[in-house]
């Protein structure tokens, strides 16, 4: 995150802000440990305006998944107290860097009390997981502990027709009628739309370390608000992340007392 220049994270993060003041909307922040160190201020105005801070990992290096559990154990608790003491508030939620998501990260997440993941996405073209896994929220296979039922998995969304990540990066290089129909296909399907942007992807620039960086900036903001209001006219209500981990983890409880009372093996999200 050291190459983004200070400006960009915070006009980013202040246009943000003024959208989702505009249509009502509480949204999830992932932030990297060391920018809400770097950013106080930012952190407790995202606080002060209703929105959930989570953590993005320590330093926004990707490697740092690959460090033996106990390692990452210490990592994770580092980031979390950082990002804790700069907001008020402990975090539950975890997005990997890159998406770059490991077994060992999962279970360090556990450790440290985390209630979901946002890190993996569906997509044989970008992440660490080329096997199929579930479109919907889903629990990790790792072992649950004594505290908790097990970590919820929250994926990000796909278009499934062109299985890239419904977001700021690819919306600006697929465009506006791409996106709509990767959302418009997960509603059909019934699956929460998971759709993530960074601050770098609505300041307009024009040259970047490569071409996908700075493709199309100046049209993103745009974009983006049109699938607010494309989401709001078909009825979709917008949650924080923490809130739908609570709504899955609920339906996940009745799921779990269906089984025991019926002898059901069947589930649903």
């Amino acid at each position: 995150m050291s190459y983004i220049p200070n400006s960009i994270i915070e006009n980013g993060v202040t246009s943000l802000l003024r959208l989702f003041d505009e249509y009502a909307i509480e949204a999830t922040f992932f932030v990297p440990a060391v920018v809400a160190q770097k950013f106080p201020t930012i952190m407790e105005e995202i606080v002060s305006r209703g929105h959930e801070v989570s953590c993005h990992g320590l330093e926004h290096d990707p490697r740092e998944v690959t460090l033996s559990v106990n390692k990452q154990i210490q990592v994770i608790r580092t980031a979390t107290e950082i990002i804790e003491s700069k907001t008020g508030f402990r975090p539950v939620g975890y997005r990997a860097a890159l998406f770059k998501i490991t077994r060992n990260c999962w279970i360090a997440l556990q450790k440290n009390g985390y209630v979901y993941d946002s890190s993996v996405v569906c997509s044989p073209f970008y992440g660490t997981h080329k096997i199929f896994l579930p479109a919907k929220p889903f629990r990790l296979p790792i072992p649950k502990s004594s505290e908790n039922h097990g970590l919820l998995e929250i994926p990000v969304s796909v278009n499934p027709f062109l299985p890239f990540p419904l977001g700021g990066a690819c919306m600006r290089i697929f465009g506006l009628r791409w996106s709509k129909i990767g959302v418009k296909s997960n509603f059909i399907s019934k699956t929460p739309v998971v759709f993530y942007i960074h601050p770098k992807d609505v300041i307009t620039r024009t040259s970047g370390r490569v071409w996908h960086s700075y493709c199309n900036t100046a049209n993103c903001m745009k974009m983006l608000e049109e699938i607010v209001k494309y989401a709001k006219q078909s009825g979709a209500k917008f949650l924080k992340a923490h809130e739908l981990a609570r709504l899955c983890g609920e339906e996940f409880a009745k799921t779990c007392r269906v089984t025991t009372n019926t002898n059901s093996s069947h589930s649903r999200v």
